[in-house]
């Protein structure tokens, strides 16, 4: 416990240094330092050596493949790259070599993505000239991600990817993210180019019909997600061909849920471990659950703002995604994580900046389409 006390106290300290700026310290990256320290402290000295399984026991997959390549080496196979998480894995290795807790490494390499996550949305929010405050990290960078970076996943490193790919500006950058996303969620990945080309599409025909598009968007985005996730199997597996449960009252059922955070009252007691009530006390925790997908609905239902083709594409992603994540049991709001910080940042841009705009009659025509 005292090694693992030192070694959270070191990589905490380079979390400090990360948040230094010429002007001085980052109070969000600051505070993250501090707290994520606290945390992973806490978790291991409450949980001990079963602390691989404290939330999730992909903890306990995530160390198996850093003992994997100790093992057996790092494999040039594109197989071994995907099925062994090499983007996450080699860097906790390697940490591992320099003698840091594997576990522990994970949850450094989703502290220092969360850092860059922050720092993609506020640089985004400066260059729309929205003064940046503490608060509006709730929407891109908030509690739920602050939790999830003290576990030893990589969730957190998947919605920086999928983020930058939305938000940045340097598209080699943005194709890395895009390969990124490939290597470590494939069908993220492709839920991500399908709202590229519907994004495409849209700047090139500029539908007149804006909401029955978006209906028909939404629906056949959601329908062909959930084919491709048969698709899919179907490819990997060899299995026999499992038609998607598509327009089943139960399936659309989770759609909506996903837009309230509820994703746990669609399954079972086998799935879902905590009580109805538990699950709801948390949500009041994490916020960013429900209050991101409702603000961004909001916003993208007002066609008239800046960047509504960019939250079209996002929410086409989405709904895509959630074709394929519905046909599972692996549906939660860590799974829709990738796509929550640049949904909340673009409500925000929405409601602070392009509202405003709106109520002094000085936004143009030219701004209801994205750069």
């Amino acid at each position: 416990m005292i090694l693992y006390l030192v070694q959270s106290l070191f990589l905490g300290a380079i979390l400090v240094v990360v948040a230094r700026r010429p002007r001085g310290f980052n109070l969000y990256q600051l505070l993250l330092a501090v707290v994520w320290t606290f945390a992973v402290i806490l978790i291991r000295y409450r949980y001990g050596i079963d602390q691989v399984t404290f939330y999730s026991n992909d903890q306990e997959t995530q160390i198996w493949l850093v003992e994997k390549i100790t093992r057996h080496g790092i494999s040039a196979s594109p197989t071994a790259i995907i099925n062994d998480r090499y983007i996450v894995a080699i860097p906790a290795w390697l940490l591992s070599n320099f003698g840091i807790d594997p576990l522990l490494g994970f949850k450094f390499l989703q502290a220092i993505c969360l850092s860059f996550l922050f720092k993609l949305c506020s640089d985004f929010l400066e260059r729309e000239q929205i003064p940046h405050r503490l608060w509006h990290a709730v929407f891109y960078a908030g509690p739920l991600f602050i939790f999830i970076s003290t576990i030893g996943l990589r969730d957190v490193e998947i919605a920086l990817a999928a983020s930058y790919f939305f938000l940045g500006q340097n598209r080699p950058l943005k194709a890395v993210s895009l390969l990124s996303a490939l290597l470590l969620r494939p069908h993220l990945a492709v839920a991500m180019v399908f709202g590229a080309l519907i994004a495409i599409y849209l700047h090139k025909y500029k539908p007149q019909r804006v909401y029955f598009v978006l209906i028909a968007l939404t629906i056949g985005a959601f329908a062909i997600g959930g084919y491709g996730y048969g698709i899919g199997s179907f490819l990997r597996y060899r299995n026999d061909f499992a038609s998607p449960t598509i327009f089943e009252q139960q399936t659309w059922w989770r759609f909506f849920a996903n837009m309230l955070g509820l994703q746990f009252l669609t399954f079972d007691e086998f799935v879902v471990k905590m009580t109805i009530n538990q699950l709801i006390a948390l949500r009041l925790i994490f916020v960013d659950t429900f209050a991101i997908p409702l603000m961004f609905i909001f916003t993208l239902l007002n066609q008239k703002l800046r960047y509504s083709i960019l939250r079209t594409q996002v929410f086409v992603s989405f709904s895509f995604f959630l074709g394929l994540v519905a046909q599972t049991n692996f549906n939660s709001t860590r799974q829709n994580l990738p796509f929550l910080s640049t949904m909340g940042v673009l409500a925000l841009v929405g409601i602070l900046r392009d509202n405003n705009q709106t109520r002094s009659g000085s936004a143009s025509k030219s701004a209801l389409a994205s750069p």
